[in-house]
């Protein structure tokens, strides 16, 4: 298996290189990372603009290795387009990193949508459907759909099977523009295998949410998801690099 971690962040400024070679013995070859600092819901924009100044470190001092996405914050308009060429063109990342700055449908977020879609960049979009203990700006699976139905183009990964695996996959059952990701704490096989049984394989991804989650555990719910070599191969990789391979910076 030569597989792909498509949901992972920086920890202190830092990847982690321990994790490269627990990779390497459950075949994640490729990490895919964003930088949102000390989880503060509404980051200025320099604090932004920082963040995405160290991840480009950390992606040049392991280039073979990590991958990036650019972290927004859509409430500082031309700016945050600024930086997000900046990031996409000129340090090239490979997507968009939408926590819960704003809900992913929120008008502001129209521009970064726009542009994603026309350099094909992967949005890793927060979402999480939560009963107590919601942010006021978080996203649930019916704010991605929103946006996807405004931006067919746009290639969306929601984060964490929606928080709610049912409901979530069937909110976005429709929209051929968004996959899911099998990251978060409460996923277990059993959400990961209905998610390719409604979805299909190529819109599920691996993520794994390190370094707060464990890769091992995370490696092992797909593993124990019932699915076909083929399909699993899907899940691991397959899908996450031929994405990765249609950015266009």
């Amino acid at each position: 298996m030569t597989g792909v971690d498509m949901h992972t962040h920086l920890r202190e400024d830092r990847f982690d290189p321990a994790a490269f070679e627990v990779g390497d013995r459950l075949g994640i070859e490729l990490f895919v990372c964003s930088n949102i600092g000390d989880f503060r819901p509404h980051p200025s924009l320099d604090d932004v603009r920082e963040m995405n100044r160290v991840l480009a470190g950390e992606l040049r001092r392991y280039p073979e290795r990590l991958r990036g996405y650019c972290y927004v914050n859509p409430r500082y308009g031309r700016a945050t387009m600024n930086d997000l060429r900046r990031n996409v063109e000129e340090r090239g990342m490979v997507g968009v990193k939408m926590w819960i700055a704003t809900l992913a449908d929120d008008e502001t977020s129209d521009p970064i949508l726009e542009y994603a879609a026309e350099h094909r960049l992967v949005v890793l979009a927060h979402a999480w459907r939560k009963t107590v203990g919601g942010f006021p700006y978080e996203s649930t699976a019916a704010n991605i759909a929103r946006a996807a139905r405004r931006h067919p183009q746009t290639r969306f990964l929601m984060a964490h099977l929606g928080g709610q695996a049912e409901s979530a996959v069937n909110a976005v059952r429709q929209l051929p523009n968004v996959a899911v990701d099998t990251s978060g704490t409460l996923i277990s096989a059993g959400e990961v295998e209905l998610a390719v049984r409604r979805l299909g394989a190529d819109r599920v991804l691996f993520g794994s949410d390190l370094p707060h989650v464990d890769l091992v555990a995370n490696v092992g719910k797909v593993l124990a998801a019932s699915l076909t070599p083929p399909d699993e191969e899907r899940v691991f990789g397959g899908t996450a690099r031929r994405w990765l391979a249609e950015v266009a910076a």
